[in-house]
């Protein structure tokens, strides 16, 4: 407002001293250009943090692999279910005008998934047997992800719809189930693809004093994966095929934006 005032009164005294009409005009257009490109400057730029719950889940290819110290070949297709999680971060907003606005963010992501059944065949590489059938284990598989959302959004009052992609990055994952004896375990997974290209849909409210609302799904487009890896503790023994997966991730959060 301050400003505001001291140009409309810039603009007078020039009137008062210039007699040019045509002059005036100019003037007067290049100072309420610059009145306009001030107040839109000074309300363009936003920073948040955000963070909320994640409901997640893996889609998995059909999978094949010898068991390393069987004669086995086991061929698996996974049925998942959503696992929950969290995330948080931070991001910056930029407003084209009141309408127009893109986000870039970075999100630190607790992720993965649980997994329903199993249906195998397993092949006797000797005898050429196969057995076919269904599990339901009690397995989980948790993934870490540092992911950098980039969004579009159109504001309506407060509402925005939104859309953009998500690049992340695998940090860290881990199997939980039970091993052969109905232990608890939690192993460690080498991950091995880790880059994760996705597109995002989602919406937020945003409230008058800065408090908002959000929530979003990321569909996975590139397949990060995982190493496999052995382990044999006594007669307890972990074969844990290398497998590809593609996320698939709803986020449903609340943030704060200054």
């Amino acid at each position: 407002m301050l400003i505001a005032n001291c140009q409309l009164f810039f603009i007078f005294a020039l009137k008062i001293t210039l007699n040019n009409k045509k002059m005036n005009r100019i003037i007067t257009t290049i100072a309420v250009a610059f009145a306009t490109l001030t107040a839109v400057n000074a309300q363009e730029f936003k920073v948040g943090a955000k963070a909320g719950l994640n409901l997640s889940t893996l889609s998995i290819p059909t999978y094949s692999y010898v068991e390393r110290d069987r004669n086995f070949l086991n061929t698996e297709s996974v049925d998942t279910k959503l696992k929950a999680g969290f995330h948080f971060g931070g991001f910056v907003e930029y407003g084209f005008n009141e309408k127009l606005w893109v986000e870039a963010g970075v999100d630190y992501s607790f992720q993965g998934t649980k997994i329903k059944s199993v249906e195998y065949k397993r092949t006797n590489l000797t005898s050429g047997q196969i057995k076919t059938g269904k599990t339901e284990p009690d397995v989980s598989i948790n993934t870490q992800q540092l992911n950098v959302p980039l969004w579009v959004k159109y504001d309506i009052a407060g509402f925005r719809p939104k859309v953009g992609v998500n690049l992340g990055f695998l940090t860290k994952a881990e199997y939980k189930g039970k091993d052969e004896n109905g232990n608890s375990e939690t192993v460690s997974l080498d991950p091995d693809k880790t880059f994760d290209f996705g597109l995002g849909v989602g919406a937020e409210y945003n409230l008058p004093f800065g408090l908002f609302f959000d929530a979003t799904f990321n569909l996975g487009l590139s397949k990060t994966s995982l190493k496999s890896k052995y382990e044999k503790n006594g007669n307890v023994t972990l074969d844990f095929p290398g497998m590809e997966f593609k996320n698939r991730v709803i986020q449903i959060g609340v943030g704060y934006k200054f």
